[in-house]
């Protein structure tokens, strides 16, 4: 009965001790950046990533992508919506502030897609530049023999 308590012991520690250490990888949803459950914006994923050079020339690129698409958009809406708020309190549309705004607007596009692009590169070389811990797995079997009944641990 010791040795049967000796060894669930030992059982338990040493899958303790040999257990994997869990990765701090970021998942990509969409256009959407999760780690450990929580959501990520550009500037948790530029500090994150400063650990890997590579990762993080990527995200200083999806960085600037980002603040450029965010100020295009801002301005472009700003533009359009001056032009339909007028227009809501009975003020005659002014259609070159409109086209103006739905530029720029257009203009933010391609600049939000070269931050998701970055980003996911970014992303994905962070996740494969994390150390990848190895440990053999221990298998633990019963046996009967000629001794009698025990445990077999297989490393």
């Amino acid at each position: 009965m010791k040795k049967l308590l000796f060894l669930t012991i030992l059982a338990i520690w040493s899958n303790l001790l040999l257990a994997q250490a869990q990765q701090d990888t970021i998942e990509i949803k969409k256009s959407v950046f999760v780690q450990n459950g929580k959501l990520l914006r550009p500037k948790q994923l530029l500090k994150i990533t400063r650990t890997n050079p590579e990762a993080l020339k990527f995200m200083q690129k999806a960085r600037k992508n980002n603040t450029s698409a965010i100020i295009l958009g801002a301005i472009g809406g700003y533009g359009i919506g001056l032009s339909l708020g007028g227009l809501a309190v009975g003020i005659k549309v002014n259609w070159q502030i409109f086209g103006i705004g739905a530029g720029l607007t257009a203009a933010s596009i391609p600049f939000y897609l070269g931050y998701d692009k970055n980003a996911k590169t970014a992303v994905i070389i962070y996740n494969q530049g994390l150390q990848k811990t190895s440990y053999r797995k221990v298998q633990w079997e019963s046996t009967v023999n000629a001794n009698g009944i025990g445990i077999k641990a297989r490393f």
